[in-house]
């Protein structure tokens, strides 16, 4: 009896229980899409439209103004293309707006110059440590003055923000920067990016990791996210692109990989090039051209007397600066086979599991399949210990080569990361090979050529520690890294494979691995020339970047940025000699400095690739010294880095002091064929978070709606804890988004609920 009136009473109390939670519901979901509904018809509008889209103060409605076109300039004399970029700023709306454009630009592209036209007006830009320009940009904006400033955002992305541009006002923003063409397989070229693509910014975060999100993360999601892009939408936008092409050379084929061109030959080694007609900023473009083959190496100088940007301390004597360029020849065949004993090193830790580990033991096969008669061998696999194939390196028979598939196929992925055990092992006296111990004193076999190949995927913590071991041991042996799986430490893949004069390689997945072994191998079985070291006639070393010469490899040519000391045109120095050796022979190459062809922009060159090598070096021990080190050269050399902004503004303000600008940003234009993947989701957005908390109260109150049937008091009570618990995680997750921004998730996990 008694049970039956507490069940009676249970009863009458969950009924209505369930009529205000089903009511709620109902009016959550109906909030939920009226809310999606307006959101995405204002992203409908922001996408659809071209150019510069913003918003009047108090209001939600967008507003679309300035469309925006681009014009290239381009001049190549040789190696080195010196562009200029005019963008072309049109205020259509009735407003004073102020602007931000993300633009990309070529790797290691050193950037030099900007200037400002508005109407009569020109407005040059100078170089500032990024804080001060940052400051000099909002004090301009503030007080009404027209202003822009460029920065750069990662090493090929840069962001150009422009200051109180008036109604109906046009204005004009170029910037000039310099880089070095490309040339592989006896082809030059050249890519201009014309759009940043989408990416993918993955929100997990490790466990352990509960420190704040690093700038480079807040960066990525920063450039990846707050730029619209639509499905198979342009923006409107156009490119035009003249090229004054002057090779040097005679060329046999002139080719634009994706776009129509218009050629005009001006003599048999310079051409005019331009786009055939207004062409949408949706796809990079590619430039081609080939010289005529020759049968003989090529070794030629470029120099240049002064700085680009004049130098602030007149007193000093102005230095010249130069670019080596040594071009093996077209048929990419050595003077003579190279014997070489070739050392595998494979990472099998624990984070190799999975596809990397399966990418690494598939290039080592190809690896030992390429392996020639003369050529010795052993593989080092490493993880919290280190274990060897053989413990001298072998010679490449049939019988060997079986042995060391056979060790592959037992590597699986486990235990820790002593890499520093497997270098030493690599690249010191342990491992030595077996002809040598036959023939000590053979004359081929001591000329056998040690190249290392390195698996990993990078993960580990000591990187200065790696760098100096790698530094102290190489001597004559060459370090070629592989980047395994599908994020690696391409920092220190990068840097451990300059410090090793050999060269990175990334394998992404398992498709790509016998195509980029193969192009590896076929690279480092033909060196053209090895032990390269360059010297002025008089015995003295010029200042020269990369300071560790690599060697010159079949299809791939040589560049060295060089930076002389004054009047060395005087005297016996007036030559640079290269030197090296071919196969066992020494071989070298006299070049006259009195005699070079003239180029511009080679300063900036050598202080780019300076900065870069000062970048690659930087960790927890010297950044502020690297940071002063990078800034002092940009400062110098007038080129935009990570620590110096181009800023330029105008003296007189141009805006009414009562009047309020309105900010803009650029929609950008999707890359040609992609598509937005179903179901995507912008990472950013204000409305986001309010619909994760509507998702969050809607879940919760379906859990208390389904709860609401079960006769067991301590399910209600469970729903309610959950409910708690949600909305206090809820609550520490804006939070965390309020402290580090609004595209990242907070250290959320780990914290006391």
């Amino acid at each position: 009896m008694r049970t039956g009136l507490c069940l009676h009473h249970h009863l009458n109390v969950q009924a209505p229980l369930r009529r205000g939670l089903s009511s709620a519901i109902s009016g959550i979901v109906i909030l939920m899409a009226s809310w999606v509904n307006t959101a995405q018809a204002v992203d409908a509008v922001e996408i659809t439209q071209g150019s510069f889209v913003y918003h009047k103060q108090g209001e939600n409605e967008p507003q679309v103004a300035m469309p925006l076109n681009t014009d290239v300039q381009m001049k190549i004399s040789g190696w080195v293309n010196r562009v200029t970029v005019t963008q072309t700023f049109r205020n259509d709306s009735d407003y004073w707006l102020n602007g931000s454009y993300l633009f990309p630009l070529p790797n290691e592209a050193a950037v030099d110059h900007m200037r400002l036209i508005v109407g009569q007006k020109v407005i040059e830009g100078q170089v500032r440590e990024r804080e001060e320009a940052k400051k000099q940009f909002e004090q301009a904006k503030d007080a009404g003055q027209r202003a822009s400033l460029v920065e750069q955002s990662r090493p090929n992305i840069f962001t150009t923000s422009v200051a109180n541009l008036g109604p109906a006002e046009t204005l004009v923003v170029e910037i000039s920067y310099q880089e070095l063409v490309k040339y592989e397989k006896g082809e030059f070229s050249l890519r201009f990016p014309m759009l940043v693509n989408p990416r993918y910014e993955s929100e997990l975060r490790s466990e352990k990791d509960k420190s704040p999100p690093s700038t480079e993360r807040l960066l990525a999601q920063f450039v990846d996210s707050s730029y619209g892009y639509g499905e198979g939408r342009g923006t409107g936008a156009k490119v035009r692109i003249d090229i004054d092409l002057d090779a040097g050379t005679e060329l046999s084929e002139i080719t634009s990989v994706y776009h129509d061109i218009e050629k005009h030959p001006v003599t048999n080694t310079q051409y005019r090039l331009k786009l055939v007609g207004d062409t949408p900023a949706n796809r990079d473009f590619v430039l081609k051209w080939s010289p005529v083959s020759g049968s003989e190496p090529v070794a030629a100088i470029y120099a240049q007397h002064g700085q680009t940007h004049r130098e602030t301390d007149a007193s000093q004597e102005s230095s010249d600066y130069a670019l080596l360029m040594l071009i093996p020849p077209e048929t990419g065949k050595s003077n003579g086979v190279i014997a070489r004993e070739l050392i595998l090193v494979i990472d099998t830790s624990g984070s190799m599991s999975g596809e990397a580990i399966e990418q690494a033991k598939k290039a080592m096969g190809y690896a030992l399949a390429g392996l020639g008669v003369r050529d010795s061998f052993n593989i080092i696999e490493f993880n919290s210990n280190v274990h060897s194939l053989s413990p001298q390196s072998l010679p490449a028979t049939a019988k060997n080569i079986g042995r060391a598939n056979q060790f592959i196929r037992t590597l699986r992925a486990d235990g820790g990361t002593e890499m520093g055990l497997a270098l030493t092992r690599a690249l010191g006296s342990e491992v030595k090979s077996a002809y040598l111990q036959e023939e000590e004193h053979s004359d081929s076999d001591s000329a056998r050529l040690k190249q290392v190949l390195f698996m990993t995927d990078g993960a580990v913590a000591n990187e200065k520690d790696l760098f100096n071991l790698i530094e102290e041991n190489i001597g004559h042996s060459r370090l070629f890294t592989i980047g395994i799986g599908s994020a690696p430490n391409s920092h220190f893949m990068e840097r451990a494979a300059e410090k090793g004069r050999g060269s990175f390689t990334y394998i992404g997945n398992l498709d790509e691995v016998q195509q980029k072994i193969e192009s590896l191998l076929y690279k480092i079985e033909h060196p053209q020339v090895t032990d390269i070291e360059l010297h002025y006639g008089d015995g003295t070393i010029p200042d020269h970047w990369p300071i560790s010469v690599p060697d010159l490899y079949a299809n791939e040519p040589l560049l060295v940025a060089i930076k002389m000391r004054p009047k060395i045109y005087q005297a016996s120095a007036s030559e640079l000699i290269v030197s090296g050796m071919i196969g066992e022979q020494y071989w070298h190459s006299r070049l006259s400095l009195n005699e070079r062809k003239s180029a511009a922009g080679l300063d900036l060159v050598w202080a780019r690739k300076l900065i870069a090598a000062l970048e690659m070096s930087e960790d927890g021990v010297n950044q502020t010294r690297v940071k002063k080190q990078v800034t002092a050269l940009a400062l110098k050399y007038h080129l935009v880095s990570q620590h110096t902004s181009l800023v330029a503004v105008e003296v007189s303000p141009a805006k009414p002091s009562s009047v309020v600008s309105n900010n803009a940003s650029v929609v950008q234009s999707t890359p040609f064929g992609w598509q937005a993947p179903v179901g995507y989701l912008p990472q950013t957005g204000g409305e986001s978070r309010l619909l994760i908390m509507m998702g969050m109260i809607l879940l919760g109150l379906g859990l208390a709606y389904l709860a609401s049937f079960s006769l067991d008091k301590g399910a209600g009570l469970r729903v309610l804890h959950s409910l708690a618990v949600q909305r206090r995680r809820q609550e520490v997750s804006i939070q965390a988004k309020g402290e580090y921004g609004d595209n990242v998730h907070g250290p959320s996990k780990g914290l006391e609920i």
